[in-house]
């Protein structure tokens, strides 16, 4: 006999009532004389989850509930209803061990999802998208900039023809494949308060790559320039943009379906936690976005350690004031080249936690890939191949 309530189908008040099993039949008696008979395998029995009232469906829609969870489980312990996955489940409750393991099984799973199988999900989706998609994508963002952040540059128009000339005839074809994106080299100034302008360079989905004013001014040879440039193709030709709509729409999704509505997770960090799956995942583009340089520079005879230089040299000149850029003065032959010792020291101090939060690779992960390419530059290779650690 099992004690419980009787909630009439389409009522919402219930009766004390009592079921009894036996011979593969039950009965369920209520008061007011209200008497169900039948068989056991017209029952439908809720799943256990803890010490929740159990719930049973009666074959004319009448559910009866009880807490006696212990014996709707002795009763039912050949019916198979509570078997598969909330049997399971049921199982780890009663097992702790087993409970704490499954946990960890979980973490590790959900760990490589994130850091390996949505980075190849995010690539192959991104991959087998038309051309249309990155044009798509790209829109009218360089209105955008232009209209919020840059200005009109103010390079001589005979620098930035010898710059894009340069970039068409000897950058561009070291690219070659069937969907080669039509690259468009832009100049702009991207002001920076009243002191100075931003150095940097970036690349839209759709080729366009916009060069500041600044990196052109801080550049101290043409190889600085070129393989800057071959940088931010990287970032096109690896679609790179694509695939980080794609891992953070699969972020938000991850996260709206473990918690629900997410417009309350930045409050609880676990907005914070989905920033830095992000960084992570900017970080290996740009580490791709790398090796696509260097390997090419090889092809062009560029000095891989161009590379290091000008991304050193243009960090030192964000983090303090900017030198007057009459030093960039073309008659001056003998510059100061940035302490790469120096640097990479400071950059080993900021990393540690912070270091979670950049979206770029380390100087110090840069420039150890800039070594292996510079070993090979000098020997005269155009492929590096790998290097095997002890």
């Amino acid at each position: 006999m099992i004690d419980g309530k009787l909630y009439l189908a389409g009522q919402s008040d219930f009766s004390p009532a009592k079921l009894y099993l036996q011979a593969g039949g039950f009965q369920l008696h209520a008061e007011g004389n209200h008497t169900v008979t039948g068989s056991i395998d017209q029952l439908h029995v809720a799943n256990r989850l803890g010490n929740i009232a159990r719930k049973i469906t009666l074959p004319d829609g009448s559910v009866f509930e009880t807490k006696d969870n212990d014996a709707i489980d002795s009763a039912f312990a050949n019916n198979n209803q509570s078997s598969g996955f909330m049997g399971f489940v049921h199982i780890l409750e009663r097992n702790m061990a087993l409970a704490i393991f499954s946990i960890f099984i979980t973490i590790g799973v959900v760990f490589a999802s994130f850091k390996w199988g949505l980075p190849a999900a995010s690539h192959a989706v991104a991959s087998a998208l038309p051309e249309s998609a990155n044009q798509a994508l790209s829109g009218n963002v360089l209105e955008f900039l232009d209209e919020h952040f840059l200005e009109e540059t103010k390079l001589d128009e005979k620098q930035q023809e010898q710059i894009r000339q340069h970039f068409f005839d000897t950058i561009v074809p070291l690219y070659q494949a069937e969907e080669t994106p039509e690259f468009k080299l832009h100049f702009r100034l991207w002001p920076l308060g009243e002191k100075g302008s931003i150095p940097n360079a970036l690349a839209l989905p759709s080729g366009d790559i916009v060069v500041t004013d600044r990196f052109i001014e801080l550049a101290q040879s043409q190889d600085e320039i070129d393989i800057v440039l071959l940088h931010e193709m990287g970032h096109v030709v690896g679609r790179h943009s694509l695939e980080q709509v794609i891992e953070g729409s699969a972020i938000v999704v991850a996260v709206s379906m473990a918690f629900g509505d997410v417009s309350w997770l930045a409050d609880m960090g676990v907005g914070v936690g989905s920033f830095l799956i992000s960084s992570f995942y900017s970080r290996g583009h740009e580490a791709e976005a790398d090796l696509f340089a260097y390997e090419h520079s090889l092809q062009a005879g560029i000095n891989p350690a161009s590379l290091g230089l000008i991304l050193n040299r243009m960090e030192q000149d964000m983090l303090f004031d900017q030198p007057d850029s009459s030093c960039n003065n073309s008659s001056t032959n003998k510059k100061p080249k940035p302490d790469i010792t120096t640097a990479e020291q400071d950059e080993n101090n900021r990393e540690g936690v912070l270091g979670y939060f950049s979206t770029h690779p380390s100087s110090a992960e840069r420039t150890a890939m800039g070594r292996r390419f510079q070993t090979c530059f000098e020997q005269g290779l155009t492929t590096c191949p790998e290097t095997k650690h002890k």
